[in-house]
C-alpha cells in the first residue's frame, strides 16, 4: 500500500471539488477568498493529477505481469473497480438531472453514458466521467500491452509512444495549430480522443513507476516541492496568459505541460519519500483515498441538489466569514459522505463485481 499515494488521490479529488464550488462562492476580501480563487485557477487540475496517479499504479501494480492470464486478470480487476464504483452514482444522477436538469438530461445519451462509452462533453448524463472514458481507453491499452510483451518491452514501448505522441502534439498544437479555437470544434471528435496530450499523463505515471523501483536518491523532498511550486505557479500561468481558461479542451496541450509535469514530479517525490520511511497518516490515507472515487462522482450531484435549496441565496447575505465557512462545510460534508459511501457501499460492490468476473 503507497500511503502517500493514496493521500495525493484524497488531495486531487478535493481540488476539483473546490473547482467546482469556488464557481459559486461570492468575491469578498476575505483572506480565506484565496483559497476559492485558487481553486479557480489549478483546482480543475486534480484531474491532471488523476491520470498520472493511474498510470504509475497500472505499471506499478502489473511489474513482471506479461501474457493472456495476466491481461485478462489486469483487465477484469479495472472494469470491476470502475464500473462497481460509477453505476450506483449513474442511477442517482438519473433521478436527480430528470428533475433538477431536465434540458441535459433531455440532450444526455444514456447508454454511451451508462458504459463510459467515449463521446463529446455535453452527451455524457453525469459530465465529469469524460475523463473515466479516458480510463477505460488506458486499460485496454495497457492490457494488450501485459498480453504482447514483457515487462522490458513494455518498458520501452512505454517509452517510444510517450516520445511519439509527445512529438505529435506538438506538431499539432504549434504547427498545424489544430487546436486552435477556430479548428479545435471542427476536428473529428475520435481524432481529439485517441490521440488527446491526456494520455501523456498516464504514460509518464507509468515512466514513473518505472524509474523510482530503483535506489531512493536525495532528491525526494526536493522533487516534492518543486512539483507543489509549479504546480501553484500553474495557477499564475492560467490566470495570466491564458485569461483562466486552460482547462479548455483548445488550451489540453499547455494545460498537460503546465500542470502534468508537476503532478509528474509530486508523485515520484511522495513515492520516494515513502521508501525512505515516512508517509501520511495511514488508516486516513486509506480511508481518505479510496473515498477519492466517491467524491470525485457524488460531488457534482450533491452541488446540484445544494444549489437548487437557494443555499447560495442563502449565505450570500451572511457575514463574510460565517459564507465562506458554509462553502467549506458544503466541501466536508461532501468529503464524509464520500467516506461513508466507501465504506457501506462501493466496497461490497466492488466484492461482488469482482466475484461475478472471477477475480
Amino acid at each position: 500500500m503507497l500511503y502517500n499515494i493514496q493521500f495525493l488521490r484524497f488531495v486531487a479529488a478535493m481540488l476539483v471539488v473546490l473547482y467546482h464550488t469556488a464557481a459559486r462562492v461570492p468575491a469578498t476580501d476575505s483572506l480565506f477568498q484565496g483559497v476559492f480563487s485558487l481553486g479557480s485557477s489549478v483546482g480543475f487540475a486534480g484531474v491532471d493529477i488523476f491520470f498520472v496517479i493511474s498510470g504509475f499504479i497500472m505499471a506499478h501494480t502489473t511489474h513482471k505481469h506479461a501474457g493472456t492470464t495476466n491481461s485478462l486478470d489486469f483487465a477484469r480487476r479495472r472494469l470491476a473497480r470502475i464500473f462497481s464504483g460509477y453505476w450506483p452514482f449513474f442511477i442517482l444522477a438519473l433521478v436527480i438531472f430528470v428533475y433538477l436538469r431536465p434540458d441535459h438530461f433531455a440532450e444526455s445519451s444514456l447508454l454511451e453514458s451508462f458504459l463510459l462509452w467515449p463521446q463529446p462533453l455535453n452527451r455524457n448524463l453525469l459530465e465529469i466521467t469524460w475523463t473515466l472514458s479516458y480510463e477505460l481507453y488506458f486499460y485496454l491499452f495497457f492490457s494488450l500491452l501485459i498480453l504482447f510483451f514483457s515487462d522490458r518491452a513494455r518498458r520501452i514501448s512505454i517509452l517510444l509512444i510517450t516520445g511519439i505522441l509527445l512529438v505529435y502534439n506538438l506538431y499539432h498544437h504549434l504547427i498545424a495549430h489544430s487546436f486552435s479555437p477556430e479548428n479545435f470544434y471542427h476536428q473529428p471528435f475520435w481524432w481529439k480522443f485517441l490521440s488527446s496530450p491526456f494520455l501523456l499523463e498516464f504514460f509518464a505515471g507509468a515512466l514513473i513507476s518505472f524509474w523510482v523501483t530503483r535506489k531512493p536518491t536525495g532528491l525526494a523532498w526536493s522533487m516534492l516541492a518543486v512539483g507543489t511550486m509549479l504546480f501553484l505557479a500553474g495557477g499564475w500561468i492560467n490566470e495570466s496568459l491564458y485569461a483562466g481558461l486552460i482547462e479548455q479542451g483548445f488550451h489540453v496541450l499547455p494545460r498537460v505541460l503546465v500542470f502534468g509535469l508537476p503532478a509528474c514530479l509530486m508523485v515520484a517525490g511522495l513515492v520516494r519519500i515513502e521508501s525512505l520511511g515516512i508517509r501520511a497518516p495511514a488508516r486516513f490515507s486509506v480511508v481518505a483515498g479510496g473515498s477519492s472515487y466517491a467524491i470525485y462522482l457524488s460531488h457534482i450531484l450533491i452541488l446540484t441538489l445544494v444549489w437548487n435549496t437557494g443555499f447560495n441565496e442563502l449565505v450570500s447575505s451572511w457575514p463574510t466569514g460565517l459564507m465562506l465557512g458554509a462553502y467549506f462545510m458544503l466541501m466536508l460534508f461532501i468529503a464524509g459522505y464520500s467516506a461513508l459511501h466507501y465504506s457501506f457501499l462501493e466496497k461490497p460492490l466492488h466484492r461482488q463485481f469482482k466475484r461475478l468476473l472471477r477475480v
